[in-house]
């Protein structure tokens, strides 16, 4: 019996060490260079389109992107041709032995979209996992920390993927060429 316990107490640390390595790696994120936070920028150009046709464009992503538009935007300036909003989607910890996937909360962020003739700036910042207060999801990246979990690495490879789905349905509709209405060319 000792003899058993003592050869299941070595193989421990080695099952500890390939749990570890089993975990998904965190990926690259965008750190804004002058505030720290985790950004997703996206500056691009829309040549001859002007800043009101985008802004107008941007109010119409928002309409049909998000289910309750009018909870999501929190600042609506039509004379600036800019648009911010807040909004929350659901994190996942990874399945468990059986596959059992569950929550792990919800992570908050700003979207916010600013265009110019020609050009407009869409940005996603201010990330947070929503708790009893919010957590700067900055957090995550901290290894040396003594709260680090390596589920972080898993919630960061959920935001990377939701975020640069968003810029890019975001961009989608904001670059996208104006259709031609030939209904009345007969």
């Amino acid at each position: 019996m000792k003899k058993t316990l003592l050869i299941l107490l070595g193989l421990l640390p080695f099952t500890i060490a390939t749990a570890q390595t089993d975990a998904p790696k965190a990926p690259e994120m965008p750190i804004d260079p002058i505030t720290k936070l985790i950004s997703y920028t996206d500056v691009s150009q829309v040549d001859g389109v002007p800043g009101k046709e985008i802004y107008t464009r941007a109010l119409k992503w928002f309409n049909a992107y998000y289910v309750n538009p009018t909870d999501v935007i929190r600042e609506n300036e039509p004379e600036k041709n800019r648009i911010m909003g807040k909004h929350r989607f659901k994190i996942f910890n990874e399945a468990d032995k059986k596959g059992v996937v569950t929550e792990a909360g919800y992570v908050e962020y700003s979207v916010i979209v600013a265009a110019r003739d020609g050009r407009y700036k869409a940005e996603l910042t201010n990330i947070n996992w929503k708790l009893l207060s919010y957590y700067p999801i900055e957090r995550w990246m901290d290894k040396s920390s003594a709260t680090y979990l390596p589920a972080y690495d898993y919630y960061l490879a959920q935001t990377d993927e939701f975020s640069k789905k968003l810029i890019s349905d975001l961009n989608k509709v904001l670059t996208a060429k104006p259709v031609k209405d030939t209904r009345d060319d007969w």
